[in-house]
């Protein structure tokens, strides 16, 4: 793995040496940044692993976990309408289950009353080095493009743990309970993702541009390296994200 983000590394400092030297050059070739929102959720049900805290999570139940994404990006115009994309992303993913808190009453800003939750966040950090191939639906000459691209995103898990967060510190049964971060094992080191999306920006002959880009990925590997945990509970499962985000290209 290590061979590989060394490759992908010379490949953006390689890009980056040719647009100093070629002037001819810096046309086809965009660097940028991005940042987004995702929201993921794994394909099958995972039931969190017990803690010191807590060893009952039935009333538990599955809900997307929302986190961001940001890096760096290299566009390269291979035809008129088609154009590499690699990125070198940090992607925070995971999955979220949450139990309703029925001992703890939550009163909003309006003075209304709002359900209490318990939280265990499954937290699953990467950096992947997406390479996608973009059709871009409108000519170069446009001021606006829109493009749908596809293609695969390797990763490496750099930092893994789970969050277990009552809502004032009391537990679904009414007794005191303290929050609690540990550390979430048997996360497979390396996984690789499909990906799929839609970018619309702006296309106009200047130094920098912005756009929006909405993208899917499924994990083709499964998120763990075991099938269940030391207590027997289920951990072969996918997982699937939604990103929505934004970029510059200089």
């Amino acid at each position: 793995m290590k061979s590989k983000l060394c490759f992908f590394i010379l490949l953006f400092y390689g890009l980056y040496v040719q647009a100093q030297e070629r002037p001819d050059f810096e046309k086809k070739v965009r660097f940028g940044i991005k940042t987004g929102i995702n929201a993921s959720i794994f394909t099958r049900k995972v039931m969190p692993t017990s803690t010191a805290e807590r060893s009952d999570f039935s009333n538990f139940n599955s809900f997307v976990r929302s986190s961001i994404n940001a890096g760096l990006t290299a566009d390269g115009r291979l035809t008129e309408r088609i154009s590499l994309t690699t990125e070198l992303l940090f992607n925070s993913r995971g999955m979220v289950y949450k139990e309703k808190n029925n001992s703890v009453t939550i009163i909003d800003e309006e003075g209304e009353e709002q359900q209490a939750y318990n939280n265990f966040n499954f937290n699953i950090d990467y950096v992947e080095l997406p390479i996608v191939i973009n059709y871009n639906f409108k000519p170069s000459s446009f001021r606006i493009f829109l493009a749908a691209y596809a293609g695969l995103a390797p990763g490496i898990a750099v930092n893994s743990k789970t969050k277990l967060h009552y809502d004032e510190g009391v537990d679904g049964n009414g007794r005191e309970a303290k929050n609690e971060i540990l550390p979430l094992k048997n996360v497979k080191h390396f996984n690789n993702s499909l990906l799929a999306g839609v970018k619309l920006g702006d296309n106009s002959p200047r130094k920098i541009n912005f756009y929006a880009d909405f993208r899917l990925s499924y994990t083709l590997l499964p998120v763990f390296s075991r099938t269940v945990s030391d207590n027997g509970s289920n951990l072969d499962t996918r997982m699937l994200t939604g990103s929505v985000g934004v970029g510059v290209k200089f």
